[in-house]
């Protein structure tokens, strides 16, 4: 069995220096998906592409790709994520198509660390636009908000629940 390696955020450090840290670890640490996993590529094989609602799964061009401020962590999420509980990855890949378009239109820019309650409910007002199953996609926001808070990477703490329905 695969060891488990959990991200132990600093607390006297800035959420940027922990979103750098914690992407680090899962792109040189974790083995999830495979050792010659290759990082900087926008599609995993047998995994997903790192692309916005709306993509095709196959022939999507460069603008299509999540922010090249955004992928990095989305990359890093989904790969942890996957190292601690494996899954079909749907909700992962739901929740970073939802967080996304939220950061950029309330905070103009794709940056998690500013991720707050008022970018977290339009995220579940995007789930719930465009996911048929809306609840799930909010199940994975507040598991995302949870994970922001304890990993020290957002700025602020998130107080959010799913009321995705």
């Amino acid at each position: 069995m695969p060891e488990v390696l959990l991200f132990i955020p600093k607390p006297e450090q800035s959420a940027r220096s922990n979103l750098k840290d914690f992407i680090e670890m899962c792109r040189d640490r974790l083995v999830v998906f495979g050792e010659n996993l290759d990082w900087h590529s926008n599609t995993w094989p047998k995994v997903g592409n790192f692309t916005v609602k709306g993509a095709p799964s196959r022939g999507y061009t460069e603008e299509q790709y999540l922010s090249q401020e955004f992928l990095p962590f989305a990359k890093a999420y989904v790969r942890y994520q996957q190292g601690l509980k494996p899954s079909k990855l749907i909700k992962e890949f739901q929740v970073i198509r939802c967080i996304e378009p939220a950061l950029l239109a309330v905070k103009g820019r794709a940056d998690i660390t500013l991720v707050d309650t008022t970018v977290m409910d339009l995220a579940a007002q995007f789930a719930r636009d465009h996911y048929s199953s809306a609840y799930l996609a909010g199940s994975g926001l507040a598991k995302l908000a949870e994970f922001l808070n304890d990993s020290k990477i957002a700025i602020k703490h998130i107080e959010w629940r799913n009321c995705c329905r």
